[in-house]
């Protein structure tokens, strides 16, 4: 067995070699220039981000935690090279967003997540739904001797969740900006009630999840992952379409 998942976690990487690729950053910005900032992002977000082939980039106001009431940029990306692109109208939002948006936030830097889809549940062909705007963020650093007992949860969380059905799981690891192994997962709701919903009726996915691998099946994959972190942190966040490109 544990031959069968060192395969699996290998063909991971391998599978995921053109996964999306997300830059995810903290903007601190005082609440009195929260009014010139959104304005000033929402300008730059339609004049440079809004058409066909240009970059998307989403805006989300943090909720909860020690980021609360200041705002993630999200830019999206095909692969991480893309990020390097400085042509026509990037470079053009570039300097527009240093003249007009820098001004109003600080930053404590960012880091490149790239997505795994062997972990990752994406409903609906993966075509995204524009009235879920809340996320429910994890971030997870697991131990590198116990990584296997975290892939192999999170890659049968995405089976059941197949079999579940409803909102999309995005699982993300961490490829640049880290100082370990950092995962982050992002749980889709069309509201925060959803969101309780979800969770306050997780004996569903046990359910599911034990109905797939065997009884008890959660109870020790999850032990397991429990003791392959160092770290745990939750938040949650809402989407600010005004603030973003179009799905």
């Amino acid at each position: 067995m544990q031959k069968l998942y060192f395969v699996l976690f290998s063909l991971l990487f391998v599978f995921s070699a053109h996964s999306q690729v997300i830059r995810y950053t903290v903007l601190d910005v005082e609440s009195a220039d929260r009014e010139k900032f959104e304005k000033a992002i929402g300008e730059k977000t339609k004049t440079y981000n809004s058409k066909e082939g240009e970059g998307k980039v989403y805006t989300f106001s943090i909720l909860s935690g020690k980021d609360a009431w200041n705002y993630a940029r999200i830019a999206v990306q095909n692969s991480f090279g893309e990020f390097g692109n400085s042509q026509g109208s990037y470079n053009e939002g570039q300097r527009f967003y240093i003249k007009n948006v820098s001004p109003y936030f600080s930053s404590p830097g960012s880091y490149y997540m790239k997505a795994e889809d062997e972990a990752t549940y994406n409903p609906n062909d993966g075509t995204f739904q524009n009235n879920v705007d809340f996320r429910r963020v994890i971030l997870y650093s697991f131990k590198d001797s116990h990584r296997d007992d975290f892939w192999r949860f999170r890659m049968r969380m995405k089976k059941t969740m197949e079999k579940l059905g409803g909102n999309r799981m995005g699982v993300l690891r961490c490829i640049s900006g880290c100082t370990d192994n950092k995962v982050m997962v992002r749980f889709h709701f069309k509201s925060l009630e959803e969101d309780e919903k979800f969770f306050d009726n997780f004996s569903n996915v046990r359910d599911t999840y034990d109905s797939i691998y065997g009884e008890d099946s959660f109870t020790e994959d999850v032990e397991r992952m429990w003791n392959s972190l160092d770290s745990k942190r939750i938040w949650h966040e809402r989407r600010r379409n005004e603030l973003s490109s179009p799905f």
